[in-house]
């Protein structure tokens, strides 16, 4: 199943987007609950007329972090989290990734921050299993203050509550983890999959500075025989100016490389 982010294309209309979907000949998206037009309205009845085209969704994670210093801050992250939970059953209990949070300071997380990550997942999971919603959760870009850059901190949460993992092949393969991570790819349910620029930010895998790195990465997870959803993820910051047009062929050209990869 091949899905992309819904954020690629922030700045157009819910039905626009899934327009974009049907032109690049993908599957469906992964709907992140932050895509603006649906964030300031949250037009539930009308996103649910795409329902057939959501498989997953993504929880709000621009300005929230579970493991914040400040507890408003952290308290609003587990509404937001709740939120989407509640929204995924109603659109027939698609997966919800969420994010393991960081350590407010730029330095590595202690003790605090780890009690903090457990809550936020405990009360997360015990509601989305009470809605009938499977949580899954992303490897975290490997930056010092990140909780979960690590396989086995995302295997220790992940066992621990039973969830399921959404594997981001560019933040693993900057990490150094991507084959402690493919260790766990039974566990896996959706991928996120890019390359990345200069700075860091997601762009296309055949655009990528390591190319050869997230190809080799691709090929390996394909021989595992891996059957989830995949789901390119998008930044257009990393592109420069883009028109509706632009994207929906980027999105055409990046859906065509994959799948000489993984449908061969």
């Amino acid at each position: 199943m091949m899905l992309f982010s819904t954020m690629f294309l922030y700045e157009y209309s819910i039905p626009t987007i899934f327009q974009a979907c049907i032109e690049a000949g993908y599957d469906g998206v992964e709907f992140w609950v932050e895509t603006p037009h649906f964030w300031l309205t949250q037009d539930v009845p009308e996103l649910n007329r795409y329902a057939e085209f959501i498989p997953a969704l993504h929880a709000p994670v621009l300005d929230l972090n579970p493991c914040s210093v400040n507890q408003r801050v952290a308290e609003l992250t587990i509404r937001e989290t709740l939120y989407s939970i509640s929204l995924s059953q109603k659109l027939g209990c698609v997966p919800v990734t969420i994010h393991a949070g960081k350590r407010s300071a730029a330095r590595n997380p202690v003790e605090e921050d780890r009690r903090a990550l457990d809550r936020y997942i405990r009360i997360c999971f015990r509601y989305a299993r009470l809605k009938g919603v499977r949580l899954l959760l992303e490897n975290s870009e490997p930056r010092i203050n990140s909780l979960c850059k690590r396989a086995d901190e995302v295997e220790y949460y992940v066992k621990r509550y039973r969830l399921g993992i959404t594997l981001d092949i560019s933040h693993a393969l900057k990490a150094g983890e991507f084959h402690n991570m493919l260790r766990l790819i039974d566990l896996v349910e959706n991928i996120h999959v890019s390359g990345w620029d200069d700075s860091g930010r997601h762009i296309s895998c055949r655009r990528s500075q390591k190319i050869e790195k997230v190809e080799e990465a691709l090929r390996k997870i394909a021989d595992t025989g891996y059957e989830g959803a995949i789901t390119v993820e998008l930044d257009d910051l990393g592109y420069g100016l883009m028109d509706y047009r632009a994207k929906v062929e980027e999105l055409r050209k990046e859906r065509e490389f994959l799948e000489s990869i993984f449908r061969r």
